[in-house]
């Protein structure tokens, strides 16, 4: 079980003291339920304890850690008596003020931060978690996209947020791909190419234009609109011009209406021949 002593709270909160546990108990429960929901789904949580798994149990420890310690700070002082709730004090210290818990929630919540960045780099680059991590509502975010891992998209585009950060720009990045990209490339390609990374067997195809796309996406994400259209202007030409190597495109509304509009356009410019001429 993730978090289950006083000394694993003191190793990841340097300000937990004392020996009792039962105090952090329905807050560290609440925060396991949450990782488990939210970040590694339940097959990877159920393998979270098995024998090898001990760097990701670490990694996934600090994150139940300091979230459980988040959600229970509000309540760590605080007794219910029948006139209502009060604050519960000793002789030898004094309450801290407003502003010093304050300072600690936002201490915290950046000890939280850097310790889902740990996790989720650590599942990023370990291949071995991706099937069962596959459950967890973050990997369907992280793999929505043509970039799954935020080092490789900076180094296309400069990020400088946190894992949190950049997957509360998923929205944003979402709508470049609906608004800017698939009516170039048609929504069949698009969520092929993004089907194949998610599965890792991407065709010979489409990794010939990944590349690009893949400027495009975070140059748009960036808005760096110009640079975006460049790229993305290749991707046109290639599958425009190969569309038989892209049957997701070849098949698509979109390439049908292309296809109408060249039509159209070649009809009316067809010189008009008149007898006697």
């Amino acid at each position: 079980m993730l978090v289950d002593t006083i000394d694993k709270m003191k190793a990841f909160i340097p300000v937990v003291v004392g020996s009792n546990f039962n105090k952090y108990k329905p807050f560290i429960e609440e925060a396991r339920e949450w990782l488990k929901r939210e970040i590694v789904g339940a097959a990877l949580y159920a393998k979270l304890e098995t024998a090898g798994n001990e760097a990701l149990k670490n990694y996934a420890e600090g994150v139940v850690a300091n979230k459980g310690y988040l959600v229970g700070i509000p309540f760590f002082d605080l007794v219910e008596t029948e006139a209502g709730f009060a604050v519960t004090l000793t002789t030898t210290k004094a309450p801290a003020s407003r502003e010093r818990v304050n300072a600690l929630i936002v201490g915290v919540e950046k000890w939280l931060s850097d310790s889902i960045e740990r996790l989720l780099e650590y599942l990023e680059e370990n291949a071995q978690y991706h099937e069962d991590w596959k459950g967890s509502n973050t990997f369907a975010l992280l793999t929505e996209t043509y970039i799954h891992k935020l080092k490789d998209f900076r180094r296309i585009a400069p990020f400088e947020g946190t894992r949190l950060e950049f997957i509360k720009q998923l929205p944003s990045m979402l709508d470049v791909i609906h608004l800017q990209i698939e009516p170039v490339i048609s929504p069949e390609l698009s969520d092929e190419i993004i089907e194949q990374l998610r599965d890792e067997d991407l065709t010979v195809a489409n990794a010939a234009i990944l590349r690009n796309l893949r400027f495009a996406f975070a140059n748009y994400v960036i808005t760096k609109t110009d640079s975006a259209y460049n790229y993305l202007m290749k991707v046109k030409k290639v599958i425009t011009e190969t569309p038989d190597s892209y049957p997701a495109f070849r098949d698509s509304s979109l390439y049908a209406s292309i296809q109408a509009t060249v039509i159209v356009k070649n009809t009316d410019e067809k010189p008009i021949f008149r007898a006697g001429f």
